[in-house]
């Protein structure tokens, strides 16, 4: 399977968590639906393309801001503080499998961007470093564990037993459907292993350099 591997930094970033009011928490990466939503921006997308996205990465500290917000309630404006956590020194390494002229379509709006990219909120800016293309195998592990070299979401569905692997689980918005003028979003449970935890699972997917590759929506 041919698919496009970009890696990107981002001096800070906050990917808020949904219903973070009082506290603006942050993923540890991007979910799946904010990378989506960059790359149909990017390519000017005004209705869904199909894709599947792989997310992994880390970053160097973090930190919280203070600031203050203002909440509307009927005629009257009120203020409140609020505590947004943020994410210092990310390095993201994002696969994209799809369609290989929508893929090229990508890769090229990438390389030349019509304006600057964010990813998070507007101001989290995003440095491109690498863009390439590589094959995605399945490996047997021989009964070795893989070390994790970057923190990554890991569908539930790609492990045997989900119990016996440490992690945090996270239910990740995806893609949406629109009912009635509202986003019906569709989720998936993942494992978010952190780097230098261990996977050890019969056979593990990966790049030709070796990193591991696990898309949102399993394939096998």
């Amino acid at each position: 399977m041919k698919v496009l591997k970009i890696k990107l930094f981002q001096e800070t970033a906050s990917y808020t968590k949904p219903f973070a009011f009082k506290v603006g928490e942050t993923y540890p990466i991007p979910p799946y639906s904010t990378v989506i939503g960059m790359i149909h921006w990017i390519i000017g997308a005004t209705s869904y393309q199909e894709m599947n996205v792989s997310i992994q990465g880390n970053y160097e500290d973090k930190f919280v801001d203070y600031r203050t917000t203002s909440l509307f309630k009927g005629n009257t404006i009120a203020t409140s503080p609020l505590n947004v956590h943020l994410l210092y020194g990310v390095s993201l390494t994002i696969h994209i499998s799809a369609d290989k002229e929508l893929l090229h379509q990508i890769a090229q709006e990438l390389s030349s961007p019509g304006e600057y990219l964010s990813l998070g909120r507007k101001e989290d800016l995003v440095r491109i470093d690498s863009i390439s293309w590589m094959d995605v195998t399945e490996e047997e592990t021989s009964g070795h564990h893989h070390t994790l070299t970057q923190g990554i979401y890991i569908p539930l569905d790609y492990l045997y037993d989900p119990e016996l692997t440490s992690g945090i689980r996270y239910r990740l918005n995806t893609t949406y459907d629109v009912l009635h003028d509202q986003r019906i979003w569709k989720k998936i449970d993942v494992l978010y292993l952190t780097e230098g935890d261990l996977l050890e699972e019969e056979t593990l997917f990966k790049d030709e350099e070796g990193d591991l590759v696990y898309f949102f929506s399993p394939y096998k």
